[in-house]
């Protein structure tokens, strides 16, 4: 193969992407949404966290309640006289939610399926529950029973089992950001992927482009690096969109400050390696998908199913499945490794697992699309 002929096809397909205003514009806003979702979601749990809720009372608190109530930072009680107040105060946003008293039994409501809702409930849950204990105590003492011993005849420990401490919170952003990083790497690779091959077919340029002394090889060789140099950039632009804005977050927002997020020469390496490889896997996937299709739409409609793969790391880490079975899924299996990278929990074992299983599926597609080019309908449809 003469690899000026290469060289020309890929700036050939590079400088159409270039031309093409809305591909363009498409594949460069992608990345600026990873910080804006990574500060917007560090502003909301920090709002959460520290929002104070207005909780109504169809009863006066006793001294033992408002001595109680001051160990809460994020809830208040005001009264009122019945439940038609505390529900037109509910409704006029006046209260996030209401307890009910009546005897000695306490109705605790509020809409659950929002977050204040649910906060509103656990904060008055918790309360009454500490009022509950208040109550009991005040009863032990009263009936001369000692404390210590109703209360400290065993002794609880705590030890945790996780390997990682990481902020739970933290967790589920990083792990969407990962997913977002890959599926821009994806959405790159199919847009140059689709016009490269399908979309040449249907205009009937790629028949004219044979005509010239290039050989086949050297055509699909140009194209497949072309789209996983595309691939590349946008993924390496986002991931570097992605740690400043975690490092922002950690110190802006008290909900991220205990992150364990930093970046090593060798951290930033494997990235690199990592981004390299999911470009390199998702540009063969979609030219060998794409090059079936006869028209721009169908090869569209047949790259939806590999836009997915990026988001089963982050289905698995929801569900908490064992990311090992993943290892061995194509793309899917880098954000795995991208996700436990940034975080500094790399396995050495699963990390040599991905990158080996990686390279195999990119030696197969690209055999592969070699087979596959070679027939006239791959070429001419």
């Amino acid at each position: 193969m003469k690899w000026n002929n290469i060289k020309i096809t890929i700036f050939k397909e590079l400088r159409g992407i270039v031309r093409d205003k809305k591909s363009l514009q498409k594949i460069i806003f992608l990345p600026l949404i990873i910080p804006i979702v990574i500060i917007a979601f560090g502003f909301l749990f920090d709002v959460m966290s520290n929002s104070n809720y207005v909780i109504g009372t169809n009863y006066n608190l006793s001294s033992e309640e408002k001595e109680l109530i001051k160990k809460y930072d994020n809830i208040s009680f005001k009264n009122y006289k019945n439940k038609d107040e505390l529900n037109k105060a509910y409704e006029d946003k006046k209260i996030d939610g209401y307890i009910i008293k009546n005897n000695n039994k306490y109705t605790i409501y509020s809409d659950i399926s929002s977050n204040s809702g649910e906060m509103v409930n656990h904060y008055a849950s918790s309360y009454l529950d500490e009022y509950n204990k208040v109550l009991a105590n005040n009863y032990l003492i009263k009936n001369n029973v000692d404390l210590a011993k109703v209360y400290n005849n065993i002794v609880v420990d705590n030890k945790s089992l996780a390997k990682d401490e990481a902020n739970p919170m933290f967790t589920i952003i990083l792990s969407l950001s990962i997913t977002y990083i890959l599926m821009i790497v994806v959405m790159a690779c199919i847009t140059v992927a689709t016009d490269a091959t399908s979309g040449e077919k249907e205009r009937g340029t790629l028949e004219t482009i044979l005509t010239f002394p290039i050989k086949s090889k050297e055509l699909v060789a140009g194209k497949y690096l072309a789209t996983s140099v595309l691939g590349f950039m946008v993924g390496l632009f986002a991931y570097i969109l992605t740690v400043p804005s975690i490092l922002v977050a950690k110190k802006l927002f008290t909900s991220f400050k205990d992150i364990n997020a930093s970046v090593s020469i060798t951290t930033a390496s494997l990235v690199l390696l990592i981004i390299i490889i999911s470009a390199l896997l998702s540009a063969g996937v979609c030219i060998a998908l794409s090059g079936k299709a006869k028209t721009y739409k169908e090869a569209q409609s047949s790259l939806q199913i590999v836009s997915f793969l990026p988001m089963i790391p982050y289905f698995a880490q929801i569900m908490e499945a064992d990311s090992n079975i993943f290892s061995f899924v194509p793309i899917a299996n880098c954000g795995m490794a991208l996700n436990d990278l940034i975080i500094n929990k790399l396995n050495p074992n699963s990390l040599i697992i991905i990158i080996l299983s990686s390279i195999v599926y990119i030696i197969a597609i690209l055999l592969y699309i070699s087979k596959q080019y070679k027939k006239e309908d791959t070429l001419f449809g």
